[in-house]
């Protein structure tokens, strides 16, 4: 009796365990589709080489964004670590990016752990050393994903690829494109809430409202479209006011009210953060495929015959 109520509990738990592991990889689905909707288009399709370069990208930003472990034991998307350092060759290891409870964390679950990732590409973190590394995980994936071709021959030498894709060499554009992939997420993150829970107000606010020096998304978002499309000024200006509309409508919710206190109101302040998204999706995509780095990424030239095929 005793050992088949063991076999039972160890069938339980296995469940469980199967059970969390799903979900954590039906979340990063659910966000890699929003990103590639925002760089590509809604429907666009990837492949090849391409497709590989969108998931190292999406997979730095699923570690550096979502990864957090509840215990030592757990090491939660450790195999997606090991998976992206064999590609892109980190200077630190998994344990020096695991946000993990008893680690200067207090308590971190699937509820709380965005207290630590979600508060703002640029916001002062209560594990500041932890954060720093984080991002280098997304911007040297980027560096080396995207730019790796602007550098000639010399991305050849060995020696000196280290210093070039590096975390720490990330320039302005890398930098700009990064803080756009983490803010895609975090629209994600605005689209599964289904009211103005503890949790919720854990992501960085759309608009400041209280502190003026605090992150916000959208203006963050318009910070790092103006270094992406510098020599894009009509499309840049078309897209700035359609985000500076809906961030005016954001503002004027939380000012007017003091702050979110009804259902409706969060339902309309929630629909700041899509039309945010789908304004992203719908003219993001043509402004990226006139930027270098971008283009050689994912719009590489085929010949065929005497025409040109793009993929």
């Amino acid at each position: 009796m005793a050992k088949r109520v063991l076999t039972i509990l160890f069938a339980v738990i296995m469940l469980f365990g199967f059970a969390g592991e799903t979900n954590a990889l039906s979340s990063q689905r659910e966000h890699d589709n929003e990103l590639r909707d925002a760089l590509f288009g809604k429907g666009y399709t990837l492949s090849g080489e391409a497709k590989d370069n969108f998931q190292a990208i999406a997979d730095a930003a699923a570690l550096c964004i979502d990864q957090f472990s509840t215990n030592e034991t757990e090491r939660s998307k450790e195999r997606l670590f090991i998976s992206l350092n064999e590609r892109i060759g980190f200077s630190f290891a998994f344990d020096e990016v695991e946000l993990q409870k008893g680690i200067g964390v207090i308590n971190v679950t699937s509820q709380t752990h965005r207290y630590y990732t979600h508060r703002g590409w640029d916001f002062a973190h209560p594990l500041p050393d932890l954060w720093i590394q984080r991002k280098k995980i997304l911007t040297a994936t980027a560096n080396k994903v995207l730019f790796s071709r602007s550098a000639g021959l010399l991305a050849m030498l060995p020696f000196a690829e280290g210093t070039l894709y590096s975390e720490d060499a990330c320039n302005p554009q890398c930098e700009a494109f990064c803080k756009l992939v983490y803010y895609v997420h975090i629209l994600g993150d605005y689209e599964e809430a289904t009211s103005y829970t503890s949790q919720f107000q854990q992501l960085v606010p759309l608009v400041r409202h209280e502190d003026q020096t605090s992150p916000a998304l959208i203006s963050d978002v318009i910070s790092a479209l103006r270094v992406l499309f510098a020599d894009q000024s009509w499309s840049l200006n078309n897209l700035v006011q359609e985000l500076e509309g809906i961030e005016a409508r954001a503002e004027r919710l939380l000012v007017a009210n003091g702050g979110i206190r009804t259902q409706e109101q969060f339902d309309a302040y929630q629909k700041c953060g899509k039309d945010v998204y789908n304004t992203l999706c719908a003219l993001l995509p043509g402004m990226l495929k006139k930027v270098d780095f971008f283009a050689e990424a994912f719009y590489k030239q085929k010949k065929m015959g005497k025409g040109i095929r793009y993929e």
